[in-house]
Formats: C-alpha cells, sequence, structure tokens
C-alpha cells in the first residue's frame, strides 16, 4: 500500500477562484460592496456609500438594471379586489371505495390530491379540498394513511359522512 503511493508524494493541486468582480451583471465595472457603516452594539462605524456598479443599479449585458422595479407585479396584483370564500361541505358518500387520493402536505389537514374519473363522489370533491372529519370524528391531525385506513375500515357502513373546507379565490 506504501509502495503503491511511493511516486506520488505530497502534491498540491492548483485551483483558480471565481471572478466574483463580474458575477451578477457586474460587468467588472467596478465594486458593488457596500460600505456602508454598521451598528455593532453602542459603537457606529462610518457611514459610506454604494460602491458604483452604475450607482448600485447594478447592470446587467444589456445595461438595464438587474435590480430595477418590473411592473408586471403591480400589473398583475394592484387594484385587484380578491376574495377568498371558504365554505364547509358535508359529503355523503356510499359503501365501498371512493376513488379519491389524500395527501398530508405540509404537516397539515389532510388534503384531497386526486379524484379518480370513476369516483362515486367525484362530482362532489375538487382537488384541494381540505378534509376536516369524517362521521364528525376530527381528522385535522391525521396523517394521510391514518385518515384513508380510517374512511377504508368504514367502506361497509351504508354511508360515510366526509366533511371538507373548499377555499376559493374570486376576483
Amino acid at each position: 500500500s506504501g509502495e503503491e503511493l511511493a511516486g506520488y508524494g505530497d502534491q498540491s493541486v492548483a485551483t483558480v477562484d471565481y471572478d466574483y468582480s463580474k458575477a451578477y451583471g457586474g460587468g467588472g465595472e467596478g465594486s458593488v460592496v457596500s460600505s456602508a457603516g454598521g451598528t455593532l452594539g453602542q459603537q457606529t462605524s462610518g457611514g459610506g456609500t454604494l460602491g458604483t456598479a452604475a450607482a448600485a443599479g447594478v447592470t446587467a449585458a444589456g445595461g438595464a438594471s438587474i435590480f430595477s422595479d418590473d411592473a408586471s407585479f403591480e400589473q398583475n396584483y394592484a387594484g385587484q379586489n380578491v376574495s377568498v370564500k371558504e365554505e364547509m361541505i358535508e359529503v355523503y358518500a356510499p359503501p365501498g371505495k371512493l376513488g379519491v387520493v389524500i395527501d398530508t402536505p405540509d404537516e397539515g389537514a389532510p388534503v384531497v390530491h386526486a379524484i379518480k374519473d370513476s369516483s362515486c363522489i367525484a362530482d362532489q370533491l375538487q382537488v384541494g379540498d381540505k378534509l376536516i372529519a369524517v362521521d364528525d370524528e376530527d381528522v385535522r391531525a391525521m396523517t394521510a394513511i391514518k385518515v384513508s385506513k380510517m374512511i377504508s375500515r368504514k367502506s361497509a357502513n351504508a354511508q360515510r359522512k366526509l366533511t371538507i373546507v373548499r377555499t376559493t379565490v374570486s376576483e
């Protein structure tokens, strides 16, 4: 093992650091590092101004600032009266399989993830509906697997009551 490495010795590998002066559209025309002061405890260090790079507008290859405001956000969202409505809906499911896939995203309440075309309640549910109760038993803190098993255990019942909350956004 020592013989296999004998011809190599302690060798260095040459590396070249990335040239950050041209990063983010800076084009190497000047520094974009702030020399502005800061506060540490009760002491304030000297103030300054932002480096050049088109007076910190930071220009891209085409000369336009990459930090300038883009009107598209305001065009899409400003002035709209968007209302969010939550409605509680009770769905009464017949015996048997429902053909509904449930998921629990982000540790939240179980959510309808998918609905098979053959589902007997496809016309009453929508993807995104939050399932909050099964036969009036709160399931908001349960995992998707637990809720699915609960619904399956009750598949022989004459009916199962699924309480859902549907969120609708209207303009």
